[in-house]
């Protein structure tokens, strides 16, 4: 009745139930209702993979070099190390360790505050991509705790915001005349890059990303449309030539 009553999209459905899962989860734990009610398996919530868009390299760093240098750093650090913005955003100094050129990814900004945890709890470490090891020495040699600050930005920390990121991306996708969010050029890009452009494997990909589950990355495997059109027709030219040959 609950599931039917909700008047939102699958994905806003099913998260009101996972909700919904986690209260009636802590009143069976803490023995106030004797058990657990069953709830709609996920497969009952009609739920679509959304198709993941994405930009070749060229397309992308043509946004990214539309942006203003002082911001250009944040946005070169997202492209390369394929973490969400928010963790951007909230990364301090102490954070990279110069000694193996890594960044430990530990913060996050949930609900316009800086928190000392990641979306999924988990901290990551990635390594400093070689291309944005330059940027590294005057961005560490600047004031504050965070790695990357907003000059423009009016708070007494300088902090970049979602909000603001946003705003410095699209102003340069209409620079170059390209419709895509900041989620999908960046992260989604780079990671659909690798498979489809540079050939690694998904099982390389997983180890780039740091993604616990091989599901999260397989759908960055879908090979873009040109590709496929060029192996059907490869395969055509397979069977017209052996035509040709079983009749000589």
């Amino acid at each position: 009745k609950l599931l039917v009553s909700v008047r939102l999209s699958p994905k806003g459905k099913y998260n009101v139930m996972n909700c919904f899962h986690a209260f009636m989860d802590y009143a069976w734990r803490s023995k106030r209702i004797p058990e657990m009610p069953p709830f709609p398996k996920k497969s009952d919530f009609g739920l679509v993979e959304p198709t993941i868009r994405w930009l070749p390299e060229e397309r992308q760093m043509k946004i990214i070099n539309a942006i203003p240098e002082i911001h250009r750093p944040i946005f070169l650090w997202l492209k390369y190390h394929l973490r969400r913005p928010a963790e951007a955003c909230a990364l301090h100094k102490e954070d990279y360790d110069p000694f193996n050129s890594v960044f430990v990814i530990r913060r996050s900004i949930s609900a316009r505050k800086l928190v000392d945890s990641t979306k999924t709890n988990i901290e990551h470490l990635i390594p400093c991509h070689s291309a944005f090891e330059p940027y590294v020495i005057n961005l560490m040699k600047e004031p504050g705790r965070l790695f990357f600050t907003n000059p423009r930005a009016r708070r007494a920390n300088k902090r970049y915001t979602n909000e603001s990121l946003n705003r410095l991306w699209k102003a340069a996708c209409k620079a170059t005349k390209e419709d895509i969010d900041l989620y999908s050029g960046l992260k989604h890009s780079s990671c659909s890059q690798y498979v489809n452009e540079k050939g690694l494997s998904i099982s390389d990909l997983q180890t780039i990303t740091d993604h616990a589950r091989i599901e999260s990355v397989r759908r960055y495997a879908k090979v873009e449309v040109a590709r496929r059109k060029q192996l059907m027709e490869l395969g055509s030219l397979i069977q017209l030539h052996k035509a040709f040959t079983e009749e000589g």
